[in-house]
């Protein structure tokens, strides 16, 4: 069993609370040799074997299957939560949105639609049950998830007050393009070896 793993899955669940992006039926899983390390609002880190998963578990393990995802972060902040009760599309309505999360995060009817959506990108809200966001190491799939809270506040906050200035969709690709191309490599090294990979 990978300590350091298991501790970073733990850690990041923990982080779910202290940001204030948590709700109920919050998870984390990392993909480990042979499985996953998986933590839910049980507290209890387990390791589950490829195959082996059920219940929220098998959300993840489906996300694994279907993309090349290293981490998952199911969380329910109030306003992703919203509106993914709402569900609308997110369009890019800050920069960071644009560079970390991309050009939109759109609403699945279901958890085998969530899948699906996460081929193309590493976020998407799910129909009534929050966000899942995912990333190339924890600490990506959760900055992924604090960024996705904060488009949704400014999303749901310009509405109320008169609309929102969108990025266009152009500009917005090619700031995620220049993101992933330059400045995530670093981040997404340093963080493999903190979090044990």
């Amino acid at each position: 069993m990978n300590e350091k793993l298991k501790d970073s899955v733990s850690m990041y669940f923990d982080r779910l609370r202290e940001y204030g992006l948590h709700g109920n039926g919050d998870s984390v899983s990392v993909r480990a040799e042979g499985g996953m390390y998986f933590v839910d609002n049980t507290r209890e880190v387990k390791f589950i074997p490829a195959g082996k998963a059920d219940g929220e578990a098998a959300l993840h393990e489906g996300i694994y299957a279907a993309t090349d995802a290293q981490a998952v972060v199911h969380a329910h902040p109030d306003y992703v939560n919203a509106v993914s009760k709402a569900g609308v599309t997110i369009p890019a309505v800050i920069d960071d949105m644009a560079q970390i999360v991309g050009p939109t995060c759109r609403t699945a009817n279901d958890a085998a639609a969530a899948a699906k959506e996460l081929k193309k990108r590493n976020s998407c809200l799910i129909k009534e049950d929050g966000a899942v966001t995912t990333g190339r190491t924890l600490n990506e799939a959760f900055t992924c998830m604090m960024v996705l809270q904060k488009a949704a506040i400014c999303l749901v906050s310009g509405s109320v007050l008169g609309g929102n200035v969108v990025i266009n969709g152009l500009e917005a690709r090619l700031m995620r393009f220049v993101y992933k191309k330059k400045y995530s490599k670093i981040n997404t090294e340093n963080n493999l070896e903190r979090e044990g990979k």
